[in-house]
């Protein structure tokens, strides 16, 4: 997990450097266009988004009680939602669940589409945007 958290700390240094790159070259260049932008960092945030889904799947769970608002619903249902179109992205998040208990580990619709789901839990809660 060392290594991992590392790696994403280097990648958000070089993520904030090229940020300040793009914005001085905005200001003195306003032609450049969001497009442009996104293609430049596009790489940076695919691997930041990988390494923070492998982290994901590695740590250690600290869990308490069930937030007030959120809906529950079964691993399998989320999963079945999610194949179904029902969840992506940018409708918000889950956090995993065990024992009635939150976890501090969230689930996204976009790991069910890489296959990165805990088996160590049945459940999660889903806070919609």
């Amino acid at each position: 997990m060392e290594t991992l958290t590392k790696r994403l700390l280097e990648i958000d240094a070089k993520l904030r450097e090229v940020n300040e790159e793009i914005a001085t070259k905005e200001a003195n260049d306003p032609t450049n266009s969001w497009d442009d932008f996104r293609r430049y960092m596009q790489p940076l945030w695919d691997k930041a988004a990988k390494l923070s889904a492998e982290m994901r799947m590695i740590m250690i769970p600290e869990f308490q009680e069930l937030s007030e608002y959120g809906d529950v619903m079964s691993l399998k249902e989320f999963i079945s939602t999610v194949k179904s179109g029902g969840f992506i992205d940018y409708d918000g998040f889950g956090k995993y669940v065990k024992n009635k208990q939150e976890s501090n580990i969230h689930i996204y619709p976009s790991d069910i589409k890489h296959g990165l789901i805990r088996k160590d839990f049945n459940q999660i809660i889903w806070f919609n945007k």
